[in-house]
Protein backbone atom coordinates (compact mmCIF):
# COMPACT_ATOMS: atom_id res chain seq x y z
CA UNK A 1 0.00 0.00 0.00
CA UNK A 2 1.36 3.41 -0.98
CA UNK A 3 -0.50 6.71 -0.62
CA UNK A 4 -1.02 8.72 -3.80
CA UNK A 5 -0.12 12.37 -3.26
CA UNK A 6 -1.55 15.27 -5.24
CA UNK A 7 0.53 17.68 -7.31
CA UNK A 8 -0.34 20.42 -4.82
CA UNK A 9 0.90 18.24 -1.96
CA UNK A 10 4.18 17.48 -3.72
CA UNK A 11 4.61 21.17 -4.50
CA UNK A 12 4.18 21.96 -0.80
CA UNK A 13 6.81 19.38 0.14
CA UNK A 14 9.22 20.96 -2.33
CA UNK A 15 8.95 24.46 -0.80
CA UNK A 16 12.18 26.26 -0.03
CA UNK A 17 12.96 25.12 3.48
CA UNK A 18 16.66 25.65 4.23
CA UNK A 19 16.25 26.77 7.85
CA UNK A 20 13.63 25.05 10.01
CA UNK A 21 13.13 25.98 13.66
CA UNK A 22 11.65 23.38 15.99
CA UNK A 23 10.60 25.90 18.61
CA UNK A 24 10.26 24.62 22.15
CA UNK A 25 7.97 27.57 22.88
CA UNK A 26 8.65 27.70 26.61
CA UNK A 27 6.14 30.33 27.58
CA UNK A 28 6.75 28.94 31.04
CA UNK A 29 5.32 31.64 33.27
CA UNK A 30 3.13 34.18 31.45
CA UNK A 31 1.88 37.05 33.57
CA UNK A 32 -1.83 37.16 34.31
CA UNK A 33 -2.12 40.17 32.00
CA UNK A 34 0.39 39.01 29.39
CA UNK A 35 -0.29 40.40 25.91
CA UNK A 36 -0.36 37.26 23.72
CA UNK A 37 0.38 39.15 20.51
CA UNK A 38 3.37 41.00 21.96
CA UNK A 39 4.58 37.69 23.36
CA UNK A 40 4.36 36.02 19.94
CA UNK A 41 6.23 38.90 18.32
CA UNK A 42 8.94 38.63 20.97
CA UNK A 43 9.32 34.90 20.30
CA UNK A 44 9.72 35.73 16.59
CA UNK A 45 12.54 38.23 17.15
CA UNK A 46 15.18 36.46 15.06
CA UNK A 47 12.59 35.65 12.39
CA UNK A 48 12.15 39.41 11.93
CA UNK A 49 15.87 40.17 11.57
CA UNK A 50 16.62 41.41 8.02
CA UNK A 51 19.73 39.23 7.65
CA UNK A 52 18.00 36.06 8.86
CA UNK A 53 15.67 33.92 6.74
CA UNK A 54 13.71 31.30 8.62
CA UNK A 55 11.61 29.24 6.24
CA UNK A 56 9.56 27.11 8.61
CA UNK A 57 8.73 27.19 12.34
CA UNK A 58 7.45 24.10 14.10
CA UNK A 59 5.76 25.15 17.33
CA UNK A 60 6.35 22.66 20.12
CA UNK A 61 4.03 23.66 22.95
CA UNK A 62 4.10 20.91 25.58
CA UNK A 63 5.24 17.38 26.33
CA UNK A 64 2.14 16.21 24.47
CA UNK A 65 -0.29 15.14 27.20
CA UNK A 66 -1.56 18.56 28.26
CA UNK A 67 -2.22 21.48 25.94
CA UNK A 68 -2.37 25.30 26.07
CA UNK A 69 -5.80 25.49 24.38
CA UNK A 70 -9.27 24.29 25.46
CA UNK A 71 -9.34 20.66 24.36
CA UNK A 72 -12.23 18.21 24.44
CA UNK A 73 -9.80 15.33 24.89
CA UNK A 74 -6.84 16.23 27.10
CA UNK A 75 -6.27 18.56 30.07
CA UNK A 76 -5.10 22.14 29.72
CA UNK A 77 -2.15 23.77 31.45
CA UNK A 78 -2.65 24.69 35.10
CA UNK A 79 -1.47 28.25 35.16
CA UNK A 80 -3.36 31.53 35.71
CA UNK A 81 -1.82 33.13 32.62
CA UNK A 82 -3.00 30.33 30.34
CA UNK A 83 -6.32 30.03 32.14
CA UNK A 84 -6.98 33.75 31.64
CA UNK A 85 -6.34 33.43 27.92
CA UNK A 86 -8.76 30.49 27.66
CA UNK A 87 -11.43 32.30 29.70
CA UNK A 88 -11.05 35.39 27.51
CA UNK A 89 -11.43 33.33 24.34
CA UNK A 90 -7.79 33.80 23.34
CA UNK A 91 -6.25 30.76 21.67
CA UNK A 92 -2.50 31.26 22.21
CA UNK A 93 -1.64 28.54 19.67
CA UNK A 94 -3.66 30.33 16.99
CA UNK A 95 -2.06 33.65 17.91
CA UNK A 96 1.42 32.23 17.35
CA UNK A 97 0.35 30.42 14.18
CA UNK A 98 -1.24 33.56 12.71
CA UNK A 99 1.81 35.68 13.54
CA UNK A 100 3.99 33.10 11.79
CA UNK A 101 1.82 32.97 8.67
CA UNK A 102 1.62 36.76 8.51
CA UNK A 103 5.39 36.72 7.99
CA UNK A 104 5.03 34.27 5.10
CA UNK A 105 6.63 31.51 7.15
CA UNK A 106 5.44 27.90 6.97
CA UNK A 107 4.32 26.45 10.30
CA UNK A 108 3.95 22.93 11.69
CA UNK A 109 2.55 21.70 15.00
CA UNK A 110 5.33 19.68 16.64
CA UNK A 111 3.99 16.85 18.78
CA UNK A 112 6.21 14.97 21.21
CA UNK A 113 5.19 11.41 20.56
CA UNK A 114 5.60 10.21 24.16
CA UNK A 115 6.77 13.05 26.39
CA UNK A 116 6.57 13.20 30.16
CA UNK A 117 3.92 14.80 32.33
CA UNK A 118 6.06 17.55 33.88
CA UNK A 119 4.87 20.59 31.93
CA UNK A 120 4.86 23.95 33.71
CA UNK A 121 2.15 24.37 36.34
CA UNK A 122 1.34 26.96 38.97
CA UNK A 123 0.07 25.98 42.41
CA UNK A 124 -0.80 28.66 44.97
CA UNK A 125 0.90 26.84 47.83
CA UNK A 126 4.08 26.26 45.85
CA UNK A 127 4.33 28.66 42.93
CA UNK A 128 5.61 27.83 39.45
CA UNK A 129 6.87 24.28 38.98
CA UNK A 130 8.79 23.36 35.86
CA UNK A 131 10.96 20.31 35.14
CA UNK A 132 10.26 19.14 38.69
CA UNK A 133 11.65 22.32 40.26
CA UNK A 134 9.99 25.35 41.75
CA UNK A 135 11.03 28.59 40.13
CA UNK A 136 13.85 29.24 42.59
CA UNK A 137 15.51 26.01 41.56
CA UNK A 138 14.57 23.90 44.57
CA UNK A 139 12.57 20.70 44.69
CA UNK A 140 8.91 21.38 45.57
CA UNK A 141 7.90 20.28 49.10
CA UNK A 142 5.67 17.43 48.07
CA UNK A 143 4.60 15.21 45.19
CA UNK A 144 3.66 18.17 42.99
CA UNK A 145 4.84 19.07 39.55
CA UNK A 146 3.41 16.13 37.58
CA UNK A 147 0.12 16.43 35.76
CA UNK A 148 -2.63 13.89 36.24
CA UNK A 149 -3.60 12.59 32.80
CA UNK A 150 -7.17 11.25 33.00
CA UNK A 151 -6.74 8.62 30.30
CA UNK A 152 -3.60 7.31 32.00
CA UNK A 153 -5.47 7.14 35.31
CA UNK A 154 -8.34 5.31 33.66
CA UNK A 155 -6.17 2.85 31.71
CA UNK A 156 -2.93 2.04 33.55
CA UNK A 157 -2.71 -1.11 31.44
CA UNK A 158 -1.93 1.12 28.44
CA UNK A 159 1.33 2.28 30.03
CA UNK A 160 4.89 1.12 30.51
CA UNK A 161 7.54 2.44 32.87
CA UNK A 162 11.25 3.05 32.53
CA UNK A 163 13.59 2.13 35.35
CA UNK A 164 14.46 5.78 36.00
CA UNK A 165 10.96 7.28 36.10
CA UNK A 166 7.69 6.86 37.93
CA UNK A 167 5.84 8.40 35.00
CA UNK A 168 3.90 5.97 32.83
CA UNK A 169 4.43 6.24 29.08
CA UNK A 170 2.04 5.25 26.30
CA UNK A 171 2.67 1.79 24.86
CA UNK A 172 2.07 2.16 21.13
CA UNK A 173 1.88 -1.60 20.71
CA UNK A 174 -1.66 -1.27 22.14
CA UNK A 175 -4.33 -0.40 19.58
CA UNK A 176 -6.35 1.72 22.00
CA UNK A 177 -3.31 3.91 22.70
CA UNK A 178 -2.79 4.51 19.01
CA UNK A 179 -6.47 5.38 18.54
CA UNK A 180 -6.38 7.82 21.47
CA UNK A 181 -3.28 9.66 20.23
CA UNK A 182 -4.69 9.74 16.69
CA UNK A 183 -7.80 11.42 18.05
CA UNK A 184 -5.67 14.04 19.82
CA UNK A 185 -3.75 14.79 16.64
CA UNK A 186 -6.93 14.91 14.57
CA UNK A 187 -8.32 17.52 16.97
CA UNK A 188 -5.23 19.69 16.39
CA UNK A 189 -5.32 19.21 12.62
CA UNK A 190 -9.00 20.14 12.40
CA UNK A 191 -8.75 23.05 14.82
CA UNK A 192 -5.79 24.90 13.27
CA UNK A 193 -4.56 25.97 9.86
CA UNK A 194 -1.11 24.41 10.26
CA UNK A 195 0.88 23.46 7.17
CA UNK A 196 1.82 20.15 8.73
CA UNK A 197 2.33 18.06 11.85
CA UNK A 198 5.70 16.83 13.05
CA UNK A 199 5.97 13.73 15.22
CA UNK A 200 8.96 14.08 17.50
CA UNK A 201 10.31 10.61 18.28
CA UNK A 202 13.29 12.20 20.08
CA UNK A 203 11.04 12.75 23.07
CA UNK A 204 10.07 9.46 24.61
CA UNK A 205 10.36 5.77 23.78
CA UNK A 206 7.29 4.36 22.04
CA UNK A 207 7.57 0.76 23.24
CA UNK A 208 8.77 -0.95 26.42
CA UNK A 209 12.48 -1.63 26.64
CA UNK A 210 13.61 -4.34 24.26
CA UNK A 211 10.28 -4.51 22.42
CA UNK A 212 10.84 -1.87 19.75
CA UNK A 213 11.61 -3.69 16.54
CA UNK A 214 9.22 -6.59 17.13
CA UNK A 215 6.41 -4.01 17.39
CA UNK A 216 7.44 -1.94 14.36
CA UNK A 217 4.28 -2.84 12.45
CA UNK A 218 2.19 -1.22 15.19
CA UNK A 219 3.88 2.13 14.64
CA UNK A 220 3.68 1.73 10.87
CA UNK A 221 -0.07 1.17 11.26
CA UNK A 222 -0.26 4.34 13.34
CA UNK A 223 1.56 6.29 10.63
CA UNK A 224 -0.78 4.93 7.94
CA UNK A 225 -3.82 5.93 9.96
CA UNK A 226 -2.47 9.42 10.66
CA UNK A 227 -1.52 9.90 7.01
CA UNK A 228 -5.08 9.05 5.97
CA UNK A 229 -6.54 11.45 8.55
CA UNK A 230 -4.34 14.32 7.38
CA UNK A 231 -4.92 13.65 3.68
CA UNK A 232 -8.69 13.60 4.29
CA UNK A 233 -8.40 16.96 6.06
CA UNK A 234 -6.20 18.19 3.20
CA UNK A 235 -8.93 17.30 0.71
CA UNK A 236 -11.72 18.89 2.73
CA UNK A 237 -9.90 22.16 3.39
CA UNK A 238 -8.31 22.42 -0.07
CA UNK A 239 -4.83 22.95 1.33
CA UNK A 240 -1.91 20.56 1.69
CA UNK A 241 -1.28 18.99 5.10
CA UNK A 242 2.25 17.59 5.42
CA UNK A 243 3.60 15.01 7.83
CA UNK A 244 7.11 14.96 9.26
CA UNK A 245 8.89 12.63 11.68
CA UNK A 246 12.01 13.33 13.72
CA UNK A 247 13.74 9.96 13.99
CA UNK A 248 17.14 8.67 15.19
CA UNK A 249 20.15 9.88 13.23
CA UNK A 250 20.89 6.51 11.62
CA UNK A 251 19.00 3.48 10.36
CA UNK A 252 20.17 1.07 13.05
CA UNK A 253 18.85 3.52 15.64
CA UNK A 254 15.46 3.57 13.95
CA UNK A 255 15.36 -0.22 14.12
CA UNK A 256 16.45 -0.17 17.77
CA UNK A 257 13.53 2.12 18.64
CA UNK A 258 10.92 0.31 16.53
CA UNK A 259 10.75 2.73 13.60
CA UNK A 260 10.57 1.10 10.16
CA UNK A 261 11.79 4.17 8.26
CA UNK A 262 12.34 2.24 5.04
CA UNK A 263 8.71 1.05 5.00
CA UNK A 264 7.45 4.55 5.81
CA UNK A 265 9.31 5.86 2.78
CA UNK A 266 8.13 3.01 0.55
CA UNK A 267 4.49 3.70 1.43
CA UNK A 268 4.71 7.54 1.24
CA UNK A 269 3.77 7.79 4.91
CA UNK A 270 5.91 10.89 5.55
CA UNK A 271 7.04 13.94 3.62
CA UNK A 272 10.03 14.87 5.75
CA UNK A 273 12.49 12.94 7.86
CA UNK A 274 14.35 14.99 10.45
CA UNK A 275 17.43 13.05 11.49
CA UNK A 276 18.72 13.12 15.02
CA UNK A 277 18.43 15.76 17.66
CA UNK A 278 21.79 16.23 19.39
CA UNK A 279 23.97 14.38 16.90
CA UNK A 280 26.72 16.10 14.90
CA UNK A 281 27.22 12.91 12.91
CA UNK A 282 24.09 12.09 10.92
CA UNK A 283 23.87 9.19 8.46
CA UNK A 284 22.28 11.12 5.62
CA UNK A 285 23.74 8.81 2.98
CA UNK A 286 21.89 5.76 4.32
CA UNK A 287 18.59 7.63 4.39
CA UNK A 288 19.22 8.92 0.88
CA UNK A 289 19.65 5.32 -0.29
CA UNK A 290 15.90 4.72 0.09
CA UNK A 291 14.52 8.27 -0.28
CA UNK A 292 16.42 9.59 -3.32
CA UNK A 293 13.75 8.44 -5.74
CA UNK A 294 10.89 9.67 -3.58
CA UNK A 295 9.45 13.08 -2.72
CA UNK A 296 10.81 12.88 0.84
CA UNK A 297 13.11 15.65 2.12
CA UNK A 298 15.88 15.10 4.67
CA UNK A 299 16.84 17.54 7.41
CA UNK A 300 19.48 17.22 10.10
CA UNK A 301 18.67 18.59 13.56
CA UNK A 302 20.89 20.29 16.10
CA UNK A 303 19.92 20.76 19.76
CA UNK A 304 22.12 23.27 21.56
CA UNK A 305 20.59 22.74 24.97
CA UNK A 306 20.87 18.98 25.41
CA UNK A 307 23.86 19.29 23.13
CA UNK A 308 26.36 16.90 21.63
CA UNK A 309 28.60 16.00 24.58
CA UNK A 310 31.25 18.63 25.39
CA UNK A 311 30.02 20.98 22.67
CA UNK A 312 27.25 22.99 24.30
CA UNK A 313 27.45 26.55 23.00
CA UNK A 314 30.70 25.85 21.14
CA UNK A 315 32.58 28.43 19.10
CA UNK A 316 30.73 29.29 15.89
CA UNK A 317 33.48 27.50 13.93
CA UNK A 318 32.20 24.15 15.27
CA UNK A 319 28.68 24.79 13.97
CA UNK A 320 30.10 25.81 10.60
CA UNK A 321 31.96 22.50 10.44
CA UNK A 322 28.83 20.53 11.32
CA UNK A 323 26.71 22.33 8.72
CA UNK A 324 29.43 21.96 6.07
CA UNK A 325 29.42 18.21 6.68
CA UNK A 326 25.64 17.96 6.49
CA UNK A 327 25.34 19.88 3.25
CA UNK A 328 28.22 17.89 1.71
CA UNK A 329 26.22 14.72 2.45
CA UNK A 330 23.08 16.06 0.80
CA UNK A 331 20.87 17.51 3.55
CA UNK A 332 17.95 19.53 2.20
CA UNK A 333 18.32 21.89 5.13
CA UNK A 334 19.01 22.27 8.83
CA UNK A 335 16.61 22.14 11.75
CA UNK A 336 17.47 23.91 14.98
CA UNK A 337 16.05 22.84 18.33
CA UNK A 338 16.34 24.56 21.71
CA UNK A 339 17.95 27.59 20.13
CA UNK A 340 17.48 31.18 21.21
CA UNK A 341 14.73 33.23 19.63
CA UNK A 342 16.45 36.58 20.15
CA UNK A 343 19.76 38.05 21.30
CA UNK A 344 19.01 38.49 25.00
CA UNK A 345 16.87 35.68 26.35
CA UNK A 346 15.85 32.12 25.77
CA UNK A 347 14.56 30.04 28.65
CA UNK A 348 13.78 33.15 30.68
CA UNK A 349 10.30 34.45 31.30
CA UNK A 350 9.18 37.19 28.93
CA UNK A 351 11.20 40.33 29.52
CA UNK A 352 13.86 38.73 31.72
CA UNK A 353 17.35 39.77 30.62
CA UNK A 354 20.14 37.24 30.49
CA UNK A 355 23.03 39.70 30.31
CA UNK A 356 24.57 38.38 33.53
CA UNK A 357 24.52 34.72 32.53
CA UNK A 358 25.70 32.46 29.75
CA UNK A 359 22.42 33.19 27.98
CA UNK A 360 23.55 36.26 26.11
CA UNK A 361 26.63 34.85 24.31
CA UNK A 362 24.67 31.65 23.74
CA UNK A 363 21.79 33.56 22.17
CA UNK A 364 23.93 35.92 20.12
CA UNK A 365 25.94 33.01 18.72
CA UNK A 366 22.67 31.46 17.58
CA UNK A 367 21.78 34.70 15.85
CA UNK A 368 25.09 34.63 14.00
CA UNK A 369 24.53 30.99 13.04
CA UNK A 370 21.02 31.78 11.74
CA UNK A 371 22.44 34.62 9.65
CA UNK A 372 25.10 32.33 8.16
CA UNK A 373 22.60 29.51 7.53
CA UNK A 374 20.44 32.03 5.69
CA UNK A 375 23.34 32.68 3.32
CA UNK A 376 25.18 29.32 3.16
CA UNK A 377 27.50 30.40 0.35
CA UNK A 378 28.93 33.09 2.61
CA UNK A 379 30.59 30.51 4.88
CA UNK A 380 32.68 28.81 2.18
CA UNK A 381 35.89 30.58 3.23
CA UNK A 382 35.05 31.14 6.88
CA UNK A 383 37.07 29.33 9.55
CA UNK A 384 35.66 25.97 10.58
CA UNK A 385 36.30 23.28 13.16
CA UNK A 386 35.49 19.67 12.25
CA UNK A 387 35.07 17.53 15.36
CA UNK A 388 34.65 13.85 16.15
CA UNK A 389 31.57 13.24 18.26
CA UNK A 390 31.63 11.85 21.80
CA UNK A 391 29.11 9.22 22.81
CA UNK A 392 26.35 9.80 25.35
CA UNK A 393 25.88 12.87 27.50
CA UNK A 394 23.45 15.75 27.24
CA UNK A 395 20.47 14.50 29.24
CA UNK A 396 21.73 13.40 32.62
CA UNK A 397 23.16 10.01 33.43
CA UNK A 398 19.78 8.46 34.30
CA UNK A 399 18.55 9.04 30.72
CA UNK A 400 21.69 8.96 28.59
CA UNK A 401 24.98 7.90 30.19
CA UNK A 402 27.91 10.28 30.10
CA UNK A 403 31.00 9.03 28.25
CA UNK A 404 32.99 8.68 31.48
CA UNK A 405 30.26 6.49 33.05
CA UNK A 406 29.17 4.75 29.88
CA UNK A 407 26.77 1.81 29.77
CA UNK A 408 24.65 0.57 26.89
CA UNK A 409 21.35 2.49 26.99
CA UNK A 410 18.43 0.09 26.67
CA UNK A 411 15.54 2.53 27.06
CA UNK A 412 15.87 3.91 23.53
CA UNK A 413 18.52 4.81 20.97
CA UNK A 414 17.52 8.37 20.13
CA UNK A 415 19.83 10.99 21.70
CA UNK A 416 22.43 8.47 22.95
CA UNK A 417 24.99 8.87 20.12
CA UNK A 418 25.74 5.26 20.88
CA UNK A 419 28.18 4.58 18.05
CA UNK A 420 30.24 7.74 18.46
CA UNK A 421 33.95 7.02 18.39
CA UNK A 422 35.19 8.93 21.41
CA UNK A 423 36.51 8.44 24.03
CA UNK A 424 38.97 5.93 22.53
CA UNK A 425 41.90 4.22 24.23
CA UNK A 426 45.21 4.30 22.37
CA UNK A 427 46.39 0.68 22.01
CA UNK A 428 49.40 -0.34 24.08
CA UNK A 429 50.98 -2.03 21.05
CA UNK A 430 52.94 0.60 19.07
CA UNK A 431 52.09 -1.23 15.83
CA UNK A 432 48.35 -0.83 16.39
CA UNK A 433 46.64 2.50 15.76
CA UNK A 434 43.59 3.83 17.47
CA UNK A 435 41.48 4.47 14.36
CA UNK A 436 39.06 7.36 14.03
CA UNK A 437 36.99 8.51 11.06
CA UNK A 438 37.00 12.29 10.63
CA UNK A 439 34.54 13.87 8.20
CA UNK A 440 35.62 17.11 6.51
CA UNK A 441 32.93 18.84 4.46
CA UNK A 442 35.17 21.56 3.01
CA UNK A 443 37.27 20.86 -0.07
CA UNK A 444 40.49 22.28 1.34
CA UNK A 445 42.46 21.11 -1.69
CA UNK A 446 40.35 23.04 -4.20
CA UNK A 447 40.82 26.19 -2.13
CA UNK A 448 44.30 25.45 -0.76
CA UNK A 449 45.63 28.84 -1.91
CA UNK A 450 43.12 30.45 0.46
CA UNK A 451 43.93 28.22 3.45
CA UNK A 452 45.99 29.92 6.13
CA UNK A 453 46.51 26.89 8.39
CA UNK A 454 45.12 23.49 9.29
CA UNK A 455 45.71 21.98 12.71
CA UNK A 456 44.69 18.63 14.14
CA UNK A 457 44.15 18.95 17.89
CA UNK A 458 44.03 15.95 20.20
CA UNK A 459 42.99 16.01 23.86
CA UNK A 460 44.30 13.12 25.95
CA UNK A 461 43.34 11.77 29.36
CA UNK A 462 45.81 9.74 31.44
CA UNK A 463 43.45 7.13 32.89
CA UNK A 464 46.29 4.98 34.15
CA UNK A 465 47.59 7.53 36.65
CA UNK A 466 44.40 9.20 37.76
CA UNK A 467 40.70 9.75 37.25
CA UNK A 468 38.60 12.49 35.73
CA UNK A 469 37.92 15.50 37.92
CA UNK A 470 34.39 16.85 38.29
CA UNK A 471 34.43 20.42 39.57
CA UNK A 472 31.63 23.01 39.78
CA UNK A 473 32.10 25.85 37.35
CA UNK A 474 32.63 28.43 40.09
CA UNK A 475 35.37 26.34 41.77
CA UNK A 476 39.01 25.96 40.81
CA UNK A 477 40.20 22.46 39.86
CA UNK A 478 43.35 21.06 41.48
CA UNK A 479 46.54 22.25 39.85
CA UNK A 480 48.15 19.68 37.58
CA UNK A 481 51.40 18.12 38.76
CA UNK A 482 54.78 19.59 37.87
CA UNK A 483 55.51 16.64 35.60
CA UNK A 484 52.33 16.86 33.55
CA UNK A 485 51.09 19.07 30.75
CA UNK A 486 48.22 21.47 31.45
CA UNK A 487 44.86 20.23 32.66
CA UNK A 488 41.99 20.86 30.21
CA UNK A 489 38.21 21.09 30.54
CA UNK A 490 36.62 18.28 28.53
CA UNK A 491 33.02 19.31 29.17
CA UNK A 492 32.30 22.77 30.49
CA UNK A 493 28.54 22.29 30.97
CA UNK A 494 25.90 19.90 29.81
CA UNK A 495 23.22 22.53 29.29
CA UNK A 496 23.33 26.35 29.37
CA UNK A 497 23.46 27.83 32.83
CA UNK A 498 20.22 29.29 34.16
CA UNK A 499 18.26 29.72 37.36
CA UNK A 500 17.91 26.35 39.04
CA UNK A 501 20.69 24.91 36.87
CA UNK A 502 23.49 27.30 37.69
CA UNK A 503 27.10 26.49 38.63
CA UNK A 504 27.17 23.34 36.45
CA UNK A 505 29.69 20.58 36.98
CA UNK A 506 32.65 20.66 34.62
CA UNK A 507 34.61 17.59 33.55
CA UNK A 508 38.41 17.89 33.52
CA UNK A 509 41.00 15.41 32.28
CA UNK A 510 43.88 13.91 34.20
CA UNK A 511 46.68 15.38 32.08
CA UNK A 512 49.42 13.11 30.69
CA UNK A 513 53.04 13.44 31.70
CA UNK A 514 55.32 15.89 29.96
CA UNK A 515 57.02 14.66 26.78
CA UNK A 516 54.07 12.33 26.08
CA UNK A 517 53.92 13.84 22.61
CA UNK A 518 57.38 12.54 21.70
CA UNK A 519 56.11 8.99 21.28
CA UNK A 520 52.88 9.88 19.51
CA UNK A 521 52.50 8.96 15.85
CA UNK A 522 49.61 10.39 13.86
CA UNK A 523 48.60 9.20 10.40
CA UNK A 524 45.88 10.75 8.25
CA UNK A 525 44.81 8.58 5.33
CA UNK A 526 47.96 6.53 6.04
CA UNK A 527 50.19 9.61 5.68
CA UNK A 528 52.32 10.20 8.75
CA UNK A 529 52.21 13.82 9.87
CA UNK A 530 54.78 15.71 11.93
CA UNK A 531 55.22 14.97 15.64
CA UNK A 532 52.72 17.08 17.59
CA UNK A 533 53.59 19.96 19.84
CA UNK A 534 51.80 20.70 23.12
CA UNK A 535 49.69 23.84 23.36
CA UNK A 536 47.55 24.57 26.43
CA UNK A 537 47.22 20.87 27.23
CA UNK A 538 46.34 19.81 23.66
CA UNK A 539 48.54 17.92 21.21
CA UNK A 540 48.67 19.92 17.99
CA UNK A 541 49.75 18.68 14.54
CA UNK A 542 50.24 20.94 11.53
CA UNK A 543 48.41 19.45 8.52
CA UNK A 544 48.94 20.07 4.82
CA UNK A 545 45.77 20.33 2.70
CA UNK A 546 46.97 17.52 0.41
CA UNK A 547 46.76 15.15 3.39
CA UNK A 548 43.00 15.53 3.58
CA UNK A 549 40.14 14.15 1.51
CA UNK A 550 36.78 15.84 1.14
CA UNK A 551 34.46 13.63 3.16
CA UNK A 552 35.74 10.78 5.32
CA UNK A 553 39.35 10.69 6.49
CA UNK A 554 40.98 7.95 8.52
CA UNK A 555 43.06 9.16 11.46
CA UNK A 556 45.38 6.68 13.16
CA UNK A 557 47.01 7.47 16.51
CA UNK A 558 49.57 5.29 18.24
CA UNK A 559 52.35 5.63 20.82
CA UNK A 560 55.70 3.91 20.63
CA UNK A 561 56.06 3.41 24.40
CA UNK A 562 52.89 4.04 26.40
CA UNK A 563 54.07 1.79 29.24
CA UNK A 564 56.83 4.25 30.07
CA UNK A 565 54.17 6.87 30.87
CA UNK A 566 50.97 5.14 31.90
CA UNK A 567 48.91 1.98 31.63
CA UNK A 568 46.00 3.64 29.86
CA UNK A 569 45.92 6.70 27.57
CA UNK A 570 42.57 7.86 26.22
CA UNK A 571 41.67 10.19 23.34
CA UNK A 572 38.88 12.43 24.64
CA UNK A 573 38.57 14.91 21.80
CA UNK A 574 39.80 15.23 18.24
CA UNK A 575 39.29 18.43 16.24
CA UNK A 576 40.48 19.70 12.87
CA UNK A 577 40.78 23.49 12.82
CA UNK A 578 40.74 25.05 9.35
CA UNK A 579 41.62 28.75 9.11
CA UNK A 580 41.25 30.68 5.88
CA UNK A 581 43.06 33.79 4.74
CA UNK A 582 40.91 36.84 5.44
CA UNK A 583 40.59 38.71 2.17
Amino acid sequence: MSFALSKEHLKAVARKRKVVVNFDVLVVDPAIDEDPYALARERLTYADYPDITIDSIWWNWTEGNVVPYPSKRVPSLIHPGYERWVNDGIDIVKVFLDETHERGIESFYAHRINGGDGDPMFLPEVGLIHDGFVKAGKKPPGPWGTYTIPMKEKHPEWLFYSSSSKIGYWNFAIEEVREFILGNLQEIAERYDFDGIDLDFARGAIFPQGEGWINRDSMTTFMRDLRKILLDIEKSRGQSFLLSARVPHDIVGCHFDGIDAERWAEENLVDIFVLGCRSFEVDLLSFKSFTDNTHIKLYAALDDHHSSDSYCTPPIEVFRGVFSNWYRQGANGVQTFNWAHGPYNHMADPGQNWDITIGTPWAKMHGQAYSELSNPGSTKLLDKTFVVQRRGGGHGNEWVPDPETWYTPRRNYHNANMFSQLPLEIPGNPDVDGLIKLYVGDDVNAQSNQVQSIELKILLHDAGNGDYIHVPRSDTPPVAGNNTIDRVIIRDWGIPEREGKDNPIQLHNNPPQKSIEEGIKVHINNIQVDTPSVESGWLVCKIAPLTLATGENLVGISHNNIDAYTSKLVIEKLELHVKYINI
